[in-house]
């Protein structure tokens, strides 16, 4: 029985004899065909454009009117809990909060916003003036690009990312447009319409109670008057002076302190929700944005994706492999000999010399 054949060491002259002897005998055609394929590549590098990416860091807080001690006036800055930070960033995914920025961003983003991100949304997108007319197909009119529809708002999402780091209480916004300047633009809209809306929405809780206290106050004021006035007429008639609080009369005196009583009594009341409607007015105005940018966005100086290289490589490559691989498989099923293992595997008989080669 014969022992087993260990693999023996890598030869090179096998690869080169096997893979690039045959490519060599074919190098004007798999030349062509890399020409080919670079001829194509080189406009669809032209045509895809660069992607410019701007980012933005913020910091969430805690509203100050929601740290206002009834003791003490002094505020210190405190990073919103972990629930504040994933509502806020929700609430930026959400369609009602994407509809207000799409409204705010200039014409020129709206019209960027068409274009899908990434090389087969351009190369759609400028190809369908041309399907439109091969199809007769209606054209888009400019004049709706600023109308706002579900597949807009999805466009306008796919351009934004924001990332939150609850326990950090940091949110990070970041934009990507194809006009360099507008990136920028598109996180500051972002930023924008935040700190509007969650302004709003931390006056809303407090314009709520004033409302309420208001109306409790007009109510009590409005008791005072009434028994002001009950005692003053009870003292005309009687002929009391204003200023005096006690007669000798018992029983006029006794309606005289009821009356009196009264007043207090609605006046403290007055005093008490006054005190309360001047602690929310004073909460409402101490209400101010408790969103801090950290890194504002800055204006790309550098596509964050340019792969106009990459395309041309690509075509390159496949144009040279459009050739390469059918030439290895055509040399593969003719069994040509190009090394003395093509030799082994075909007669199993040993090598016992080498013919030199004839020039």
């Amino acid at each position: 029985m014969n022992p087993p054949t260990q693999p023996g060491p890598i030869d090179p002259q096998f690869f080169i004899a096997k893979y690039l002897t045959p490519v060599l005998e074919h190098k004007w055609i798999v030349l062509l065909t890399t020409f080919v394929g670079l001829l194509v590549s080189l406009p669809v590098s032209f045509v895809v454009q660069p992607e410019y990416s701007s980012k933005a860091t913020t910091q969430l807080e805690t509203p100050r009117a929601q740290m206002i001690s009834e003791v003490t006036e002094e505020i210190t800055s405190r990073t919103g809990d972990q629930n504040y930070i994933t509502a806020a960033v929700e609430r930026m995914h959400s369609t009602a909060f994407q509809t207000e920025v799409f409204k705010i961003l200039p014409k020129q983003l709206q019209k960027d916003l068409e274009t899908p991100l990434g090389v087969k949304g351009q190369l759609m997108k400028k190809a369908a003036p041309y399907l439109d007319r091969l199809l007769k197909r209606d054209a888009v009119d400019p004049a709706t690009l600023a109308t706002i529809t579900p597949e807009r708002l999805n466009k306008l999402s796919n351009r934004v990312v924001i990332e939150g780091a609850p326990k950090q209480g940091i949110i990070q916004i970041t934009g990507t447009t194809y006009a360099q300047e507008m990136a920028t633009v598109l996180v500051q809209s972002y930023i924008d319409i935040w700190v509007a809306l969650n302004m709003e929405t931390n006056k809303s809780l407090i314009r709520h109670e004033l409302g309420f206290t208001e109306n409790q106050k007009d109510e009590y004021f409005k008791q005072l008057k009434d028994s002001e006035k009950e005692l003053r007429l009870f003292k005309q008639k009687f002929e009391i002076p204003p200023a005096l609080s006690s007669i000798t009369d018992m029983e006029l005196q006794a309606q005289l302190d009821v009356l009196q009583n009264k007043v207090e009594n609605a006046k403290e009341r007055y005093k008490r929700i006054d005190d309360i409607y001047l602690d929310l007015v004073r909460k409402e105005k101490s209400v101010v944005n408790n969103i801090k940018v950290i890194n504002p966005p800055q204006t790309p100086l550098e596509p964050s994706k340019n792969i106009r290289l990459l395309i041309i490589l690509i075509g390159v490559l496949a144009g040279a492999a459009t050739a390469i691989v059918p030439i290895l498989i055509w040399d593969y099923y003719r069994g040509n000999i190009r090394h003395k293992k093509d030799i082994l595997s075909a007669v199993n008989i040993p090598i016992i010399g080498k013919l030199p080669t004839i020039k």
